[in-house]
C-alpha cells in the first residue's frame, strides 16, 4: 500500500518512473544475455583442470578472461539501454531471418542425413547468403560449396582434424590417400 505525499498528493507508484519507458528493454535484454554467457562460460572455466609449471597461471585462466569481458560489455549495454543511448533499429525484417533460419536448419538435417562436411557448410553459406540478399541461391551455394571444399582439405588433410564425411569427402579422401 502506497501513501500519498502530502506535498503532492501523489502516491510513492505514480511518483516512481516506469522502467519501460525510461529505458530500451531490448538492450536490457542484450545485457542480460551477455551476464548469462559471461557466467556460462566462468563456470565451464572452473571445471578445467590446473596445469601449471613455472608460470603462476596457464591456460585455464583465459575462460576467466572472456567472461570478464562479457561482464563488462553487459555493464556497459546496461549503461545504454538506461540512458536509451542505442541507434534507432531497423524493423525485422523477416524475409532475411527466415533465410537464415533454414540456413542453419539444412546444416543440421544434411549432417544428419550423411551429406557431410562439404555439402552442408555449403548449404549454410548458400542460404545465409540469399538471407543477406545475395542472389542467385545457385551460385552461392556453388560458392559455399567451393570455399568449404577448401576448408576441408585444409582442416582434414593439413591440421589432421575429423570433420563429418559424406560423398564428396570419401571421394577427396582417396585424392590424398594416393
Amino acid at each position: 500500500m502506497s501513501f500519498p505525499d502530502t506535498d503532492t498528493g501523489e502516491t510513492g507508484a505514480s511518483r516512481s518512473p516506469d522502467l519501460r519507458k525510461t529505458a530500451d528493454m531490448g538492450g536490457l535484454a542484450i545485457a542480460v544475455g551477455l551476464f548469462l554467457f559471461a557466467v556460462l562460460i566462468a563456470w565451464d572455466g572452473s571445471s578445467y583442470p590446473v596445469r601449471r609449471s613455472y608460470a603462476q597461471f596457464g591456460p585455464e585462466i583465459f575462460p576467466y578472461i572472456i567472461a570478464s569481458g562479457l561482464a563488462m560489455f553487459g555493464i556497459a549495454t546496461v549503461v545504454m539501454g538506461l540512458r536509451k543511448s542505442f541507434p534507432q533499429r531497423e524493423p525485422m525484417n523477416w524475409q532475411a531471418v527466415s533465410w537464415v533460419v533454414a540456413a542453419v536448419i539444412a546444416k543440421i538435417a544434411l549432417l544428419y542425413a550423411g551429406a557431410g562436411f562439404i555439402i552442408g557448410a555449403g548449404a549454410l553459406f548458400g542460404l545465409a547468403a540469399r538471407g543477406l540478399g545475395r542472389k542467385p541461391l545457385w551460385l552461392t551455394f556453388l560458392v559455399g560449396v567451393c570455399v568449404t571444399t577448401l576448408l576441408y582439405v585444409l582442416f582434414r588433410h593439413g591440421l589432421g582434424l575429423s570433420l563429418p564425411n559424406g560423398p564428396l569427402e570419401q571421394a577427396i579422401n582417396t585424392l590424398f590417400r594416393r
